[in-house]
């Protein structure tokens, strides 16, 4: 039956494979996705997160975040905590602290 339909239409035929290929690496990686994000808001924040990935993993509004961490006048989602915490002059753990009792008390409320 498959010999058939590949004789009677081959590039339909290689199409059809194709998408169907393609659907099963795009459900594997939303998949893949779904499990990483579910797991985000367990960790602990650390130097390494910028404001825009603790904003999303912990559901806190930017706002909150700029007010906490001193950059509510420019944009700095993409840049690390500690890099904002070295502009500062501030110790990287002292910043993480700050933080984290925001997340904490966010989830408070929740």
């Amino acid at each position: 039956m498959i010999r058939r339909i590949w004789q009677r239409n081959p590039i339909l035929t290689l199409a059809f494979l194709l998408a169907l290929a393609a659907c099963f690496f795009f459900t594997g990686r939303a998949m893949n996705m779904a499990l990483i994000l579910a797991n985000r808001a367990d960790k602990p924040v650390a130097g390494w997160m910028t404001p825009r990935y603790i904003a999303r993993s912990y559901g806190l509004e930017r706002e909150d975040l700029a007010a906490v961490l001193a950059t509510a006048d420019r944009d700095d989602a993409r840049q690390p905590l500690y890099s904002l915490a070295q502009e500062q002059g501030l110790p990287v753990a002292d910043l993480i602290a700050e933080v984290q009792a925001l997340v904490d008390a966010q989830e408070g409320v929740e």
